[in-house]
């Protein structure tokens, strides 16, 4: 049985969860379950309920996710794509370098996502994941016809519970494990840093050069060393926010280890696509 680690239900402009902003024009329900075997790979499943439309903004949290949609009404607004577009019913998302905004469609819809824990997505998905970055791609392109049968069995459940138990059991099918691999520990001492490292230190540590070191990060991890740093640094800084909203931009600034806040502005805009003074003025704790 899996066990439900929250259930939240809100009507607010804006809810942080899990490093993931999500600006609400309606009442969400959250309820994140724990895996029972693949722990060590997977942060969470986490199912939200839509109970009416509205836009949700999304930002990145350098993670892989994979996403079940109750309905094929799902749409999303991207610096890629040409509007609003028709998102895949189930796909794996990849790392994106800027927020968006998803839609619903429609009321009462829900979706299960599956949050990966940091470069661990590689062990489960036959491809180099960078050519995941910035998109989603459909689990039946990815999987084939094992991917069909998973849907089905998930549409054929009534409680989630149960859905995530069949996710779950599929992907202990497909995992692949290999040897820790130096790009693992340049991901640990990048987090534990808050992204303020040189990409040459990390690569010097590693026993590679630059170039190599950057081909090969981003092949495993999806999106390039440089970027990753900044989606850690700003994450960082969302983490100081949401616990203190009153800190002063100059007290963040130097709190996270930045030179000037013009830095920090810099990042945090091009992550966010707005200032973060606009983000803290527009978002309620």
């Amino acid at each position: 049985m899996y066990m439900s680690g929250s259930n939240v239900s809100a009507l607010v402009n804006c809810l942080i969860l899990s490093c993931c902003i999500y600006n609400l024009n309606s009442t969400l329900n959250i309820n994140t379950y724990f895996p029972k075997v693949l722990h060590s790979y997977i942060e969470a499943f986490k199912v939200y309920h839509f109970e009416e439309e509205g836009e949700v903004h999304l930002y990145p949290k350098g993670v892989f996710e994979i996403v079940f949609q109750s309905q094929h009404s799902f749409q999303h607004n991207t610096d890629y794509s040409s509007g609003w577009e028709l998102r895949p019913r189930n796909f794996i998302g990849g790392l994106h370098n800027k927020s968006y905004y998803v839609n619903p469609g429609r009321s009462q819809n829900y979706c299960i996502v599956v949050e990966f824990k940091p470069n661990t997505a590689k062990y489960f998905i036959p491809e180099k994941l960078h050519v995941f970055q910035n998109a989603v791609i459909d689990i039946f392109d990815i999987w084939g016809k094992s991917a069909r049968k998973l849907a089905q069995k998930i549409d054929a459940e009534k409680f989630d519970n149960h859905k995530i138990e069949h996710i779950e059991d599929f992907l202990i099918h497909k995992l692949s494990r290999t040897n820790e691999s130096i790009i693992d520990l340049a991901i640990g001492s990048l987090i534990n840093y808050k992204g303020f490292i040189e990409v040459t230190a990390m690569a010097h540590h590693a026993g590679l050069s630059s170039s190599q070191f950057r081909k090969r990060f981003k092949e495993e991890v999806g999106i390039s060393p440089s970027q990753y740093c900044k989606i850690v640094r700003v994450n960082s800084s969302l983490s100081i926010m949401q616990k203190n909203n009153h800190r002063s931009l100059t007290q963040i600034t130097y709190e996270l280890g930045y030179f000037d806040q013009s830095h920090f502005i810099k990042d945090f805009k091009s992550i966010m696509g707005r200032s973060p003074t606009a983000f803290l003025q527009e978002s309620v704790f």
